[in-house]
């Protein structure tokens, strides 16, 4: 296993990464990620930063162990200014284009270059618009966005569906269902077979879909109720195969686990909620299915566990991991390498983790960086694929 050699430069208003020292025996990737600012201030804009990650890995020889260095640095013109305040994100498979929801009302489109900047796509104007996004995400084939909104007549959430044309991101409405059951529109969720959808809806729990591909139509299966009147659902994810649905919800200050049934339904599995931190929000599992992480936004740390084969949690060792101020989000990079959390209030706006090299899913700490002039107050993350 590679021993880990993490460098990081950081500076407030950006920063470069070091010098490549390696001639030799050595290789280079790069992905990205992109944080979403939502300050309106006129000394910090709402804005979109974006970030590259370089890791340089030199191969182990007779006398020298091998090594992985990790470079972070802003991509270039970053960070964006969009003239409007985001309120979420989400990245076509094959990384070709970046959608961006606005708290004011729409969607809009910008193409990622090969440098990681972003240009943004269709005059500069909302690509939809009439309602306001809370999340939203694309399917493993690139052909759907799905987003989840408020409805302007109900106090009901709506989904949307709309078709991707692949040569210029442009979107195409397929249609939209009002989810019956009340509740404010929080996170959504497209598992990896591209059968299930589920949107958390606050206090009003979890509802669960089915999305049929080949139409793009959704079919509504059912809602999961929180635990308790005063809970709320905040995020949901699935795990690679599709298996498991996981869950965050305050007043359990813990993560639900629930095995997926063949028509979308939703089944706890024993043990569940398992105990998180306190005000659990993001959740993360990661691209090997192992591994789950939650972002506690009040204790400012990530709880991580082991994902077992039936779905039962276990903490792992180390956990839970600090963070900075309010954690409110999470992503991990396309390599598997790094996982990504922005931090809504602060010091610093984004941290970045590794692997750690002896301890199977333990977070360390790799590097860190503020993205834009604070207060920036990010609320969203998204990486490449």
């Amino acid at each position: 296993m590679l021993a880990a050699c993490l460098a990081a430069v950081s500076t407030g208003c950006g920063f470069f990464p070091p010098l490549n020292q390696c001639t030799s025996n050595c290789t280079t990737t790069t992905d990205f990620m992109y944080v979403a600012n939502s300050s309106n201030s006129a000394a910090s804009p709402p804005s979109v930063a974006g970030f590259s990650l370089t890791t340089t890995t030199t191969a182990a020889t007779s006398t020298t162990a091998a090594t992985s260095t990790l470079s972070l640095a802003t991509t270039p013109g970053s960070a964006y200014s969009l003239g409007y305040i985001p309120s979420a994100m989400s990245i076509t498979p094959g990384n070709k284009f970046l959608y961006v929801a606005s708290l004011t009302g729409g969607i809009y489109l910008y193409a990622i270059n090969t440098d990681g900047s972003i240009t943004v796509q269709n005059n500069g104007t909302a690509v939809v618009s009439g309602f306001i996004a809370s999340s939203l995400q694309v399917d493993t084939t690139g052909a759907y966005l799905i987003v989840a909104g408020a409805s302007l007549s109900t106090t009901n959430a709506v989904v949307y569906v709309y078709s991707i044309a692949s040569y210029t991101g442009l979107l195409t409405a397929q249609g939209h269902m009002t989810v019956s059951k009340s509740g404010a529109s929080n996170r959504l969720t497209i598992a990896a077979n591209d059968v299930n959808v589920f949107l958390t809806l606050g206090s009003g729990g979890t509802e669960a879909f089915t999305f049929t591909s080949s139409t793009g139509a959704l079919s509504d299966v059912g809602n999961l109720a929180t635990l308790a009147a005063t809970n709320a659902d905040q995020d949901v994810t699935t795990n690679p195969s599709g298996t498991f649905a996981l869950v965050t919800e305050t007043g359990t200050a813990g993560v639900r686990v629930f095995t997926i049934g063949s028509n979308g339904g939703l089944t706890e599995v024993s043990g569940s909620p398992f105990a998180a931190g306190t005000g659990p929000t993001g959740v993360l599992v990661d691209s090997s299915g192992s591994y789950v992480y939650v972002t506690n936004r009040t204790d400012n740390t990530i709880s991580g566990f082991v994902l077992a084969a039936n779905g039962t949690l276990t903490e792992i060792s180390g956990s839970p991991f600090s963070t900075g101020t309010t954690p409110i989000d999470i992503a991990e990079d396309a390599s598997g390498k790094y996982v990504g959390v922005v931090c809504n209030g602060g010091g610093q706006d984004l941290e970045v983790y590794s692997f750690d090299a002896t301890t199977l899913g333990k977070l360390d700490a790799a590097a860190n960086a503020t993205t834009g002039t604070d207060p920036t107050l990010p609320i969203a993350i998204a990486a490449t694929h």
